[in-house]
């Protein structure tokens, strides 16, 4: 895989998916995500557009990182962002990413030692497609997080302050 004008090997997500097909791709989507058989389709068509993008280097310094969390049946992988250039233990949420940003990302050192590049792409293809199997999708979802989230600020939206909230949940048990 190509370095990238550093004089560290840093690989970008961009480079990975350069390398791979998604036949391999969908291999490893499908062992480790089996109930997402009926998009497979969709995951195709945004390898695709990501192989005919060009990536947004990363200014923050945003490595992507993936880790197994819990045991056993419960088990899950968590995709997120590290930011080198800050604290490196806090882990941002990448799914509203633009998927420019997204190629233009390096990936963890420690997770291309532990993972194949397939597996990489398919836990990444997971994560971006989250909100939506298309960029229009994930921005109209951001948005409309974003006007939740300005309703609470000006009022617009009554909260109720989770202790409120826990005092009625347990009125509500006792009666039961």
């Amino acid at each position: 895989m190509p370095a990238h004008k550093d004089k560290t090997m840093k690989v970008l997500l961009k480079d990975i998916v350069e390398v791979c097909s998604f036949k391999d791709v969908k291999s490893s989507l499908l062992a480790l995500y089996p109930d997402q058989k009926k998009n497979i389709n969709e995951y195709k068509n945004v390898f695709e557009t990501l192989k005919q993008m060009r990536p947004r280097y990363s200014k923050e310094g945003m490595v992507i990182d993936i880790k197994r969390v819990g045991r056993g049946k419960n088990a899950y992988f968590d995709v997120s962002g590290i930011c080198l250039e800050k604290d490196a233990k806090q882990s941002y949420a990448l799914e509203y990413t633009p998927w420019s940003k997204w190629l233009g990302y390096e990936v963890s050192s420690k997770v291309l030692k532990r993972m194949s590049k397939e597996e990489i792409i398919a836990h990444c293809l997971w994560e971006m497609t989250f909100m939506g199997f298309t960029q229009n999708k994930i921005r109209r979802e951001l948005n409309k997080l974003k006007k939740r989230v300005e309703d609470i600020k000006t009022g617009k939206v009554k909260t109720i302050p989770f202790e409120e909230v826990m005092t009625r949940l347990k009125e509500k048990v006792k009666k039961v």
